[in-house]
């Protein structure tokens, strides 16, 4: 792909190698064109991370990336932890990614589309065999060079773990539902995300639906069945079998290569990669295509329990992941900003709350219907949002709603502790899915000030303003 030249601030050499040119930057990173001390292309990618640990995993993670078979892979030449920034070099593939492909001519179809699916599992069985667990499989991370595709960046996004403090790192729509349930990526996880790239090629769009949400697609992963619509009939059964919500249903890359190859082989029952769950962990629902028959999905309190804790564990990779979806300007992906993406707000009691206890009903002050504006800062978002508000509440009476119109989001407040000056508020949702996404509760309290009231939601996504009596 062209590269863009190097801005003002760039720097003019990493290492060994001189920079030519940028071919992209995202969350975890800045990519450049450069040449080796013999003149040789490569690509250089400069990381953001800083933590001492992320480095010395980043270490541990580029030198068993050497050791990765370079038929199927870019091939990691050289790399370094030390320094003001670490940084990896690797081959330098001259080709759009698959993202980019398939943007701008469509999908993938024919032999085109199994030489695509045999390379990129022979890749992921190469890497899988270095021990190695890939954890951003995705459109964006597969180039098409002239030699064949070429799967990249394997092993980076475990070395962002350690500054980030959660195992999300990646792009939602590619995320295994294990993740979401707390287990840490495995192989398995690999082999859901190249199932998931597969059905991109071959459609145009993830299986569980365009990520205009971040809530709203883990919702999808945790509990609907893949739109396999548009795949061709040979490959739909093994990219299902691929997506199952238990990892231990799924084949390993090893099997994947074998079996695109020779649809006749058997391989016998993948391992399980989680045979014994921790107490208290949900089953996997059953996977099914979409049109076809499914069993009875999970129920509508656990959908929400689990889409909340996920969205709640990535708090801390908010920049990583909206970043990445955009990674090396081939991932273009956009995220709508809405409560209805804000994480699920903590339920720990305020210090006004534990201090007022047993205070659970409305003041008279505070009663009647409330208007204002509320806006949504630090959610899982690419900027900030608004929304319309009517907050509705009784004298004496222990509940009162809260209607976010831009949202669609309709709430019922419960109070929790109250003063003269003050309401805290447990707020439960009425509805799962708001106007662009997954609807969620938390925290609310109200506080008099000057005639109005000023309301505070404290959360990953915190939500603030003034709403002041109607009429």
């Amino acid at each position: 792909m062209p590269a863009l030249p190097l801005e003002h601030d760039d720097p003019r050499t990493i290492g060994r190698y001189r920079l030519t040119g940028r071919l992209g930057e995202g969350g975890q990173g800045v990519v450049y064109l450069g040449e080796g001390p013999s003149g040789e292309r490569v690509a250089v990618k400069v990381l953001k991370t800083t933590d001492a640990a992320a480095r010395a995993r980043f270490a541990r993670e580029m030198r068993a990336a050497r050791q990765v078979a370079a038929f199927c892979t870019a091939a990691v030449l050289d790399s370094s932890a030390e320094g003001e920034v670490p940084y990896v070099v690797s081959e330098f593939i001259d080709g759009p990614s698959l993202q980019q492909r398939v943007a701008e001519r469509g999908p993938l179809r024919g032999g085109e589309l199994h030489r695509l699916a045999v390379n990129t599992a022979s890749a992921l069985a190469a890497v899988h065999g270095a021990g190695i667990v890939h954890r951003d499989l995705k459109p964006a991370n597969v180039l098409l060079g002239p030699d064949g595709p070429r799967v990249v960046d394997f092993g980076i996004a475990r070395a962002i773990d350690a500054e980030t403090h959660t195992q999300l790192v990646g792009t939602p729509a590619y995320f295994a539902p294990e993740w979401l349930e707390g287990h840490p990526p495995t192989d398995r996880s690999d082999v859901f995300a190249w199932a998931g790239t597969m059905v991109y090629a071959a459609t145009g769009h993830p299986p569980f639906g365009p990520p205009t949400s971040v809530p709203a697609t883990l919702h999808r992963i945790a509990n609907g069945a893949p739109d396999l619509n548009g795949v061709p009939p040979a490959l739909r059964p093994l990219l299902a079998e691929c997506l199952a919500k238990d990892p231990s249903h799924r084949p390993t890359a090893r099997d994947l290569m074998v079996r695109l190859v020779d649809p006749s082989a058997t391989t016998g029952p993948p391992a399980p990669t989680h045979p014994h769950p921790a107490p208290g962990t949900p089953p996997y629902a059953a996977t099914t295509v979409t049109g076809s028959p499914s069993r009875r999905p999970r129920n509508l309190a656990l959908a929400a329990a689990v889409a909340a804790a996920a969205v709640i564990a990535l708090a801390a990779t908010t920049y990583v992941l909206l970043s990445g979806q955009k990674d090396d300007k081939r991932d273009p992906e956009t995220t709508k900003t809405s409560r209805t993406s804000e994480a699920a707000k903590s339920s720990t009691p305020t210090q006004a709350s534990t201090t007022n206890a047993g205070n659970g009903t409305v003041p008279a002050d505070f009663a009647g219907t409330w208007k204002g504006t509320l806006k949504q800062t630090g959610g899982l978002t690419l900027g900030d949002s608004t929304t319309t508000v009517t907050i509705r509440l009784t004298a004496g009476s222990a509940k009162g709603t809260a209607d976010y119109e831009t949202w669609d989001c309709h709430n019922t407040l419960t109070v929790s502790a109250s003063t003269p000056t003050r309401v805290d508020f447990q707020e439960t949702v009425n509805q799962t899915n708001g106007s662009t996404g997954f609807c969620q509760g938390g925290t609310v309290t109200l506080e008099r000030a000057s005639g109005s009231l000023k309301y505070t939601s404290p959360g990953v996504g915190t939500t603030t303003g003034t709403v002041s009596r109607a009429g």
